[in-house]
Order: structure tokens, then sequence, then C-alpha cells
């Protein structure tokens, strides 16, 4: 294996309590009512947008959800991400990867400025690529920006691991016909992974340096 590709939120970062708090405060300065935690986990999957679409109360304008979007975003980043942090292990696992003289990225359905917001703060010098949702291109499970990001980083896709924590993953991996390995630690309320449709089950870090140099 010549790479290994990370999805972002719930794989390789704990993310979910920035996220709320910046949620609650959007719907807070829009009049709308609070989201519990189990809640704005179980919207997790789907990029930034689908989270605040599902966050604001049924029957809302889209020119309001969009709105409400533009709040969370300039809340969430100037937040500092002082609630998130990386799950344990990670880093060094990628590390390890590296050391191994894996190539490693990142690829999340998250909005892409903080995508590279989160990969500067907490992983510097440690992924070869990272990118988010940058229209036009789809979102995952499109295939679409994997392949593209497989070859930027000189590999194929039979030489290549996508690693995730979703249903939304699954597919994605399966449709650039990569190894798909899903983490036991994310967040899959939402769109629980099929455990039974797995290439691997990763159930901490470490388990990634030997998937990657059998």
């Amino acid at each position: 294996m010549k790479a290994v590709v990370f999805d972002m939120d719930g794989t390789i970062l704990h993310t979910l309590p920035d996220l709320a708090v910046a949620a609650n405060a959007a719907l807070d300065a829009m009049g709308y009512p609070r989201r519990t935690y189990g809640e704005i986990e179980a919207f997790m999957g789907n990029g930034a947008q689908r989270l605040i679409e599902c966050c604001v109360p049924d029957g809302t304008p889209d020119s309001l959800k969009k709105r409400t979007f533009e709040v969370w975003r300039s809340i969430y980043l100037q937040s500092g991400y002082t609630n998130t942090a990386p799950f344990p292990g990670i880093v060094e696992a990628i590390r390890q990867l590296r050391a191994a003289s894996v190539k490693t990225a990142v690829l999340s359905n998250k909005f892409d400025a903080g995508v590279q917001a989160l990969n500067q703060r907490f992983f510097p010098g440690l992924f070869d690529a990272a990118r988010g949702e940058v229209p036009p291109t789809p979102r995952k499970p499109d295939p679409t920006s994997l392949l593209q990001m497989i070859h930027e980083l000189g590999v194929s896709p039979r030489e290549t691991a996508y690693v995730g924590d979703t249903r939304v993953d699954v597919r994605t991996a399966r449709a650039a016909g990569v190894f798909m390995a899903g983490v036991s630690w994310g967040y899959d309320h939402a769109n629980p992974l099929p455990i039974d449709e797995l290439d691997a089950y990763l159930h901490e870090p470490g388990e990634l340096i030997s998937l990657a140099t059998r």
C-alpha cells in the first residue's frame, strides 16, 4: 500500500464539541431553537452545509438556511477549535506511516477552509494533500475528488486505502476502487458503518501500520 487517505471529522479529529457549540450559537443568532449534542452528532457525515440544514427548523426557507450556514461558518472559523483534538494515537500512526514511505492525505466533506485550518493546526507537515468540499466538484460519496487526489499523489487506486467512519466513506471507497478501512471510534450514528462490507475494521489507530505495510 502506497497511500492512505483519511476522512477528517470522526476519523482523525474529534471535532463534534466545537461543531455543536458553533451550531447552537448560529441557531441562537437566527432565533431558532437549539439542538442537543446527540442530535448534532446524528446530523454528521454529509458536510457542514447539510449539518446546518438539518439543525434549522423544518420548513425553513432556503435563503435562511444559507444565512444560518454563513453565520455558523464565521463562528466556527473564529472559534479557535479549543474543544477539538486528534483521536488518541492518530498523530503517531500517521507519523509511522510516513516513516514507512506511505503517502498520507485527508479528503473530507467539510468545507475546504475548515479542512485547511484544522490541518495546519493539528497536523502540520503530516499530509501530502488535504482537501474539503470545493464546488463544483461533487462531495463524497461521488468518487471524483478521491480519484483526483490519488492521481495527484502519484499512486493507483489499488495501492490506496481510504479510512473513514460512515457509510458515506464506504460508498466513496467502493466507487473509487480502493481498500476501505472503517474505524470504530467515529460519528456513524446517522450513517452507520456496514461492517460486513469493510476490508478492515480498526479499533485503534496503531492497526493502520500493519495494515499498510503488510
